[in-house]
């Protein structure tokens, strides 16, 4: 995968070696609790560019759950 490319292949169904399922980054500007957003690995993880925060997938690749990543001051 190419530098330039990066961000757009994490964002794309994960195949070949890895064993993750689904894809792994998602930009949005509306993350948060159960979004209804599906598609995404358990461990994906998310950038909510309307508040700054990180959130990983605890849940399904069918049912994803985004959970804020660390704490917010």
């Amino acid at each position: 995968m190419s530098g330039h490319n990066a961000v757009f292949e994490l964002g794309q169904d994960q195949v070949g070696a890895n064993s993750f399922e689904g894809k792994f980054l998602l930009i949005s500007s509306a993350i948060g609790g159960d979004a209804g957003i599906a598609g995404y690995g358990k461990g994906a993880l998310a950038v909510d560019i309307s508040t700054g925060k990180l959130h990983i997938n605890t849940n399904t690749i069918s049912s994803a759950t985004w959970t804020v990543v660390g704490s917010q001051s």
